[in-house]
């Protein structure tokens, strides 16, 4: 069973959004899977390098369009990124893997931030998105 299971709920609405979204848990669950074998190998530090550059290409995404939208909410969201992204920086620890309990940790708490920062605070935007769309 996988680490994360996405829902048809889980979409805001924001095709692209939220194809970035599930992609993100892709590689949430494909670190897990990893980490549950206890394999430290070069293609493991490869998926987490390749999941921080993706969450900081998506967020530069995201961030993008709360500049084309003029979103009012946008320095608490950009500040809540930052700190995401920190978070996500500390599956590049060398002291995680190996150890299942802390990297089980910060899975968790990255698995729970994001599911709820995308139900409650990215839903936020999601009209101003989707006005522009309409108008291209």
């Amino acid at each position: 069973m996988a680490f994360f299971e996405w829902k048809e709920s889980f979409n805001i609405g924001v095709e692209e959004i939220d194809r970035q979204h599930r992609e993100f848990m892709e590689y949430l669950n494909e670190i897990n899977e990893l980490c549950a074998m206890a394999k430290d190998t070069p293609v493991s530090r490869e998926v987490v390098d390749q999941l921080v550059r993706y969450i900081e290409k998506h967020f530069e995404y995201e961030e993008n369009l709360f500049k084309e939208t003029g979103y009012r909410e946008s320095e608490l969201q950009i500040k809540q990124h930052n700190f995401f992204v920190l978070r996500v920086l500390e599956l590049q620890d060398e002291q995680l893997f190996g150890n299942v309990e802390k990297l089980n940790n910060v899975l968790g708490f990255l698995r729970d931030w994001f599911l709820n920062h995308i139900l409650t605070v990215d839903s936020k935007y999601v009209p101003l998105v989707q006005a522009i769309t309409t108008e291209r």
